[in-house]
């Protein structure tokens, strides 16, 4: 019975989560990844520019060509997160659509779905909703469709509950 109690709070609680409260786990979580991937990038930087060039000279500059590898898969990195950041800050928390929109939260009888940027599922101590974009295949699915009406994933049947 706990448990039951347990999944209705969860569930009540997505259910009265502003897009606001959405956007605002969104946003940390992007800000966390760029200021990881920043550090790294001054760290592989740091880390290529204090190689000394030993006796060596093949291992030294495998090393820097390696570093320098890492440094611009870390800024491709960066520009992609840069680039989410702003997209998402594009959504009007406010705005609500009667068809599913760039900025919409759906609630549907298989779970929560936030149409921005496709970050995947995300969990919090409140329950789990799925940040998708619409260019992803079931973004795409859900894009115009209105409350009550399905979309078919595999051999499943999921139904559209409400738009926010």
């Amino acid at each position: 019975m706990r448990e039951i109690i347990d999944n209705f709070r969860k569930h009540f609680h997505l259910m009265m989560r502003t897009k606001n409260d959405i956007l605002l786990i969104l946003q940390k979580k992007l800000k966390t990844s760029l200021e990881e991937a920043e550090r790294d990038y001054v760290l592989a930087k740091e880390s290529r520019d204090s190689d000394t060039k030993s006796s060596a000279g093949d291992k030294f500059e495998t090393g820097r060509e390696m570093m320098q590898r890492e440094m611009d898969k870390l800024s491709a990195s960066i520009d992609v997160l840069k680039s989410q950041i702003a997209k998402i800050s594009t959504i009007d928390v406010h705005k609500s659509s009667p068809k599913v929109v760039f900025g919409s939260y759906l609630m549907t009888d298989a779970g929560h779905y936030f149409m921005s940027i496709g970050l995947g599922k995300i969990c919090d101590e409140y329950g789990d909703f799925y940040a998708i974009s619409s260019d992803s295949p079931i973004g795409s699915l859900w894009m115009g469709k209105q409350v009550g009406e399905s979309i078919d994933i595999q051999t499943r049947k999921i139904t559209l509950k409400s738009i926010l």
